[in-house]
């Protein structure tokens, strides 16, 4: 009986070493190009497309106050994983994303936003997605 249970903890502990171990990591969001300094920012992180594009399903939103050209958002301990961010500034204060037609009307960012041509239409989840394994700060250029 011993020795079963040696064998038995032996195992665990040695296959509790090689699982990987989904940590947390702190997520900082820098937001700059804020042309009008007045309204907030709604920042939104998503984990899977579906999510990213529907706007719905984020597992963080935030709210900021524009008080600068430039925001750094902490957006706290994420566990570790792909992610994609969008983000908006809500110029009147009205709580949604103007539009004029189908085109923005407001100023819109997401991540990976730096790295690709300013398109005008909105970037799908693997444009924009990242890995979070340790604490990172993503910057994200407003468009207009």
């Amino acid at each position: 009986m011993k020795k079963t249970f040696t064998v038995a903890a032996a195992s665990l502990i040695a296959l509790a070493s090689i699982a990987p171990i989904a940590s947390a990591a702190e997520l900082r969001v820098d937001i700059n190009n804020i042309q009008d300094v007045t309204g907030s920012l709604y920042i939104s992180v998503y984990q899977n497309e579906l999510g990213f594009k529907t706007n719905s399903n984020f597992v963080k939103r935030e709210k900021a106050v524009v008080d600068n050209n430039r925001v750094e958002i902490n957006l706290g301990d994420l566990p570790a994983g792909e992610y994609a961010i969008k983000v908006y500034q809500d110029v009147n204060n009205n709580g949604k994303m103007d539009f004029h037609g189908m085109l923005p009307n407001e100023p819109y960012g997401s991540s990976g936003s730096n790295t690709n041509t300013k398109n005008v239409a909105p970037p799908n989840f693997s444009d924009a997605k990242f890995t979070l394994d340790k604490a990172q700060t993503i910057s994200i250029e407003l468009l207009k």
